[in-house]
């Protein structure tokens, strides 16, 4: 008898536990959309996409140390003189615990200086949050590598 409910209770935990790993699969890819859209949105300076990933609440620390908001973030990239030409990301992890996501990652880019290509890289760490079902950013930490 014990161990038929131990059966009957392993069964019925089945679905609860893969529905888990499913859903965290799941917020792990959003994630990782996100985070390419984000980095993808400087070439074409996308406001629109930040807009929509960027928390209202959003304060992002830059490389040189500047604590900014979601509103100067956004008006920061339609501003920028430099223009940057493409960009990569290049290792990414997600990281999950219950309603907040880290990504760490890594990124190069070309920016365009009087028409000559420019490489850099940065590595950072994006915190977002998952409101009321969806994922935004909530804060971010960028650091500029170099060449």
């Amino acid at each position: 008898m014990k161990y038929l409910i131990y059966v009957l209770l392993v069964f019925l935990t089945l679905p609860a536990v893969a529905q888990t790993s499913s859903s965290d699969a799941n917020d792990v890819k959003t994630l990782e959309k996100l985070n390419e859209d984000w980095i993808h949105s400087y070439p074409g300076k996308d406001t629109a996409t930040l807009g929509r990933i960027f928390a209202d609440d959003l304060i992002m620390i830059t490389p040189n140390g500047a604590k900014l908001s979601k509103k100067e973030c956004i008006a920061n990239l339609a501003s920028q003189r430099q223009q940057i030409a493409s960009t990569k990301v290049d290792k990414v992890q997600v990281r999950l615990l219950g309603n907040i996501g880290l990504v760490m990652a890594e990124a190069s880019f070309i920016s365009l200086d009087n028409g000559k290509e420019v490489p850099g890289r940065t590595n950072y760490l994006d915190v977002y949050e998952k409101r009321n079902g969806r994922w935004v950013a909530i804060a971010a930490h960028v650091t500029f590598l170099g060449q």
